[in-house]
């Protein structure tokens, strides 16, 4: 009489019995290098190059400053002559005072929207209003002269629709 063992124990002994297949030369020599790859980027020192934050504020510091002079050397320079005197003669042509500063800042900018011209063509209207400060000063007691003059100004600007 002969007793047949469980069908899962007959499974188990069958799997024992079976042996992996052998890795092919071509695969082996793939997957070293990759891995070698791999190394080869752990090995490198990998630092990400940041730019400091103050850099980003300083340069729209030094755009800003740009155009500070650019604009200072744009406009002509005050010529203001003294006063005359108090016996009646007139005073010399050259300037008593010198000029200190002269600033722009634009207070308010307003989109008027774009508009057509006679010949159909569109065009964005602009109103522009800005402030200029100019200052002197007296050098012989130190009096510090400022003047500012509110500006408005209407810019028509091409437009281009692409």
């Amino acid at each position: 009489m002969k007793i047949e063992e469980p069908t899962d124990a007959r499974l188990e002994n069958l799997l024992r019995g079976l042996a992996p297949a052998a890795v092919s030369p071509g695969l082996k020599q793939s997957v070293d290098e990759e891995l070698q790859l791999d190394m080869s980027w752990l090995n490198t020192p990998s630092r990400q190059r940041r730019s400091p934050r103050w850099l980003a504020s300083t340069s729209w510091a030094a755009l800003g400053a740009a155009a500070a002079v650019a604009v200072m050397s744009y406009l002509p320079a005050p010529s203001i002559t003294a006063p005359a005197a108090a016996g009646g003669t007139l005073a010399t042509s050259t300037p008593t005072v010198m000029p200190v500063s002269t600033i722009r800042e634009w207070e308010d900018v307003k989109d008027e929207g774009i508009h057509y011209n006679q010949q159909r063509l569109p065009e964005q209207h602009v109103r522009v209003i800005t402030r200029d400060r100019q200052s002197w000063i007296d050098p012989r007691d130190g009096a510090q002269i400022t003047v500012e003059i509110p500006r408005e100004q209407r810019l028509v600007l091409p437009v281009a629709f692409q």
